[in-house]
């Protein structure tokens, strides 16, 4: 691998003639100095680099700043991928909250709710960024910032000003590895870097080896360019003044990482350096090892509270470092939902240890045929290990349909393998972290049981936005909501009866979830046949859609698919269009979605949306061994 190292070591023997500061006194505004923040973002990559015990990655720039600073040993992405946690981020508030939790959202957000970067502009700072928007809102973009783009830089401020940088990366984003954008520089035949360990859920074959291989040859890139951005700070004379931190969006990129909530999806490196002169606002001794629990939703709130800017009451991340520190939260609130053209719902916690997640689509595999992170060689082999009968359960398990209820000891099984959830010995355990999601859920107001149609009916009315509905307990049933949608996962025959009842609720999110129960039963929900059958006509649609699948899933496919097929063509929204064809794919019809070809279906500012990204395969695996996933030049 090709390394970078930088020199500049951060132990500044010439910090004695920096200004002091009064023993037993925070610097702030006040005082006309304030510390500059660097942020520098990777993408992907999780925890795989060398201060956090791999031995495989090489990344010295990487830990020498763990030498010299501090490193976060329990830090989690909330997301585990990239727009929804860059949304989470930008506000300081779960994504879930603001209507933004779906990968390529374009739904507004109420302008009382300020990004951070316009916070710390109010406050005096400098603010700057080299980074990627991809906010998934259709609100604001680039003009948060003072500078924005590939010149944006900290040494074009007006002199004496404070500034906050973020360098984002994008060496290590799971596109770097695909073999067919890069065949000449990662062929699959050559020696794989000795020392890669394929995780006990992936297979050993020669397309995953080459496929970490890649991960970590880019994982040595981007440890280059962050020698190269400190080394940069030390020659501008601004290292003294300058608190650096880096993290990843989220965990890693193969197969099980992004997009889900194991360990190896929201697990993530978080290392922080504060310079001698600012040391007063250090979270520990240079070198130290911080096992606080941190989540990324903490970090906006802490970058304005070392700044001294306002901290908005409805941040509710925690300060993990400065005068200003907070208690570490208990858990940490993890969510996962719809990517591209896969619709899905899962929420999680976990308190570093104890990890609980609640699957509410259970009629769906963990992994659907969704054709991005399909371009990975290795997930294709291990796709057809699969459909050839070769793989274990740990390995097969991500193409069986999903359980409601996980829990894992991650101390004791790391890659998240045994479900302890069916267990008795764990059924306290099961309790206090099923109740704790809840509490969770409704303090965050989730608008992930809003269908995606009705969500693009609030946006469009423009009287409110899905953030301000969904504060609204008069408007949003959320715990009446919660309770059905539980009803739902549950996937019991003897639940058709109260299921039945809630599709003549007057809530549409109610029926909503009501006819999505009796999806999940298949063809259990044969005695609700005509009740199905009623729903199609309902006037929401995605309460019709929904009673589509059902219908399909009782025996009747054929008219299923007409009446999705007309429903699509019918559509006036992208996300009532995206619905119906989701539809499709589910019923593993994909041929059918050829009848809507001619539909412009694109999700905001995403082309990858088409009814290409719908066809490979259906749900269920289908997909021929000789699937092309090419991109189409």
């Amino acid at each position: 691998m090709i390394v970078v190292i930088f020199a500049f070591l951060f132990g500044f023997p010439s910090l004695a003639s920096t200004k002091s500061i009064s023993a037993g006194r925070t610097a702030g505004p006040d005082d006309g100095e304030r510390p500059n923040i660097l942020w520098i973002n990777s993408e992907d990559n999780g925890t795989y680099i060398g201060c956090y015990g791999n031995r495989v990655a090489e990344t010295p720039n990487l830990d020498q700043l763990a030498r010299q600073g501090v490193r976060y040993t329990k830090c989690f992405a909330n997301a585990p991928v990239c727009a929804v946690m860059r949304s989470s981020w930008i506000l300081g508030i779960p994504a879930v909250s603001t209507g933004t939790h779906h990968m390529r959202s374009y739904f507004r957000v109420p302008d009382s709710l300020v990004p951070y970067p316009a916070l710390l502009k109010e406050a005096g700072y400098y603010t700057t960024s080299n980074g990627r928007t991809d906010y998934n809102n259709s609100s604001f973009d680039s003009e948060i910032w003072d500078e924005y783009g590939k010149r944006a830089h900290y040494k074009n401020r007006p002199e004496g000003m404070p500034f906050f940088h973020n360098y984002n990366i994008l060496a290590s984003h799971e596109g770097q590895i695909f073999n067919d954008l890069y065949p000449e520089k990662y062929p699959v035949e050559r020696s794989p870097l000795k020392g890669i360990v394929i995780p006990p859920y992936q297979v050993e074959t020669p397309e995953n080896y080459a496929d970490w291989q890649r991960v970590y040859e880019r994982i040595s890139d981007m440890d280059s360019q962050v020698g190269e951005y400190l080394s940069e700070l030390k020659k501008s004379g601004e290292a003294e003044n300058t608190i650096v931190v880096y993290c990843p969006d989220h965990g890693g990129i193969t197969l099980r990482s992004k997009r889900y909530l194991f360990d190896s999806g929201t697990r993530v490196p978080l290392i922080v350096y504060v310079p001698e002169k600012w040391k007063h606002l250090a979270p520990g001794k240079p070198g130290s090892v911080i096992d606080r629990l941190v989540q990324y939703i903490d970090m906006p709130k802490t970058f304005l509270s070392l700044a001294g800017a306002e901290v908005p009451d409805r941040m509710p991340g925690h300060v993990f470092m400065g005068p200003a520190i907070e208690p570490a939260p208990e858990n940490v609130f993890l969510y996962s939902d719809r990517f591209i053209a896969s619709p899905d719902m899962s929420r999680g916690i976990t308190d570093g240890r104890w990890k609980y997640i609640r699957n509410y689509e259970t009629d769906r595999p963990r992994l659907q045929m969704l054709y991005y992170p399909l371009m990975q060689r290795g997930q294709m082999s291990q796709l057809r290990e699969f459909q050839a009968g070769r793989t274990n359960p740990a390995q097969s398990e991500i193409f069986q349909l999903q359980p409601y209820e996980e829990l894992y000891d991650t101390r004791e099984d790391p890659h998240e393998i045994e479900n302890l959830a069916t267990l008795p010995a764990y059924r306290d355990k099961l309790k206090e972290l099923r109740l704790e999601l809840d509490r969770q859920i409704v303090a965050s107001r989730d608008a992930g049981f809003l269908p995606e149609p009705l969500m693009a009916d609030i946006d469009r009315n423009k009287t409110t936005t899905i953030y301000d509905f969904c504060q609204s307990a008069e408007r949003y049933h959320l715990e009446n909501i919660m309770k059905i949608a539980a009803v739902a996962a549950e996937k019991d025959p003897g639940n058709i009866p109260k299921l039945v009842k809630n599709l003549k609720h007057n809530d549409p999110v109610m029926r909503y979830w009501a006819i999505q129960g009796l999806r999940i039963l298949g063809r259990e929900a044969g005695p609700a046949v005509r009740d199905i059958e009623e729903a199609l006509e309902d006037e929401e649609a995605s309460v019709r859609i929904n009673a589509m699948m059902a219908l399909g899933n009782t025996g009747q496919i054929e008219t299923a698919l007409e009446l999705l097929v007309e429903e699509a063509k019918a559509a006036d929204t992208d996300a009532h269009a995206n619905w119906a064809l989701y539809g499709i794919k589910y019923l593993d019809a994909p041929e059918a979605i050829e009848g809507v070809k001619e539909k412009k279906v694109v999700r905001g500012k995403d082309s990858r949306l088409t009814y290409r990204s719908l066809i490979h395969g259906g749900t269920m695996y289908r997909a021929p061994l000789d699937l092309d996933l090419r991109p189409k030049r």
